[in-house]
């Protein structure tokens, strides 16, 4: 099937990137037509069903994972909510990061974000767990990888930075 937004779409890495980049360009808050969002996260979720199993290695590598995949299902309504903030976000494994955004606490807290104080950062994913693992950002970043998805100082939606 041809996709009027999304192209060569093989991993759930790659429509991620896409839709990142898609949603700060089209998006009706930031100057977007709102169908053509409409459109956008039509196509999103048609190919989600289709790449939600493949992913893609450090190394580029392809594969095929036959269990639930880590990217929550209602990632795209969060960054959709949290896109228009001057504040940096970043992606983490399965977690979304914020980083200055005090005034945007009670929006934050409305989606679920908890406050973490050790590292200055409001988080949130779908299924936090209640480990207290005291680990550092750079470790999780290590660990997880991570992409920066937004930075407040250009406001520029930034694509396939892995740590």
């Amino acid at each position: 099937m041809q996709y009027k937004f999304f192209k060569n779409v093989t991993t759930l890495e790659e429509l991620r990137e896409q839709y990142k980049k898609l949603a700060f360009e089209h998006h009706p808050d930031k100057g977007g037509k709102v169908e053509d969002m409409q459109q956008i996260n039509a196509e999103y979720d048609e190919l989600h069903k289709q790449v939600k199993n493949y992913h893609k290695t450090a190394d580029g590598v392809r594969y095929e994972r036959k269990t639930q995949s880590d990217i929550p299902d209602n990632f795209r309504e969060i960054i959709n909510a949290i896109i228009n903030f001057n504040c940096k976000i970043e992606l983490c494994g399965a977690w979304l990061w914020v980083f200055n955004a005090y005034a945007y606490k009670k929006q934050l807290k409305n989606l679920g974000f908890f406050y973490c104080s050790g590292k200055k950062a409001w988080a949130w994913a779908e299924n936090p767990t209640n480990n207290k693992h005291r680990l550092s950002l750079e470790e999780i970043r290590r660990l997880h990888g991570s992409e920066v998805i937004k930075d407040e100082q250009d406001q520029q939606l930034k694509i396939g930075v892995a740590v």
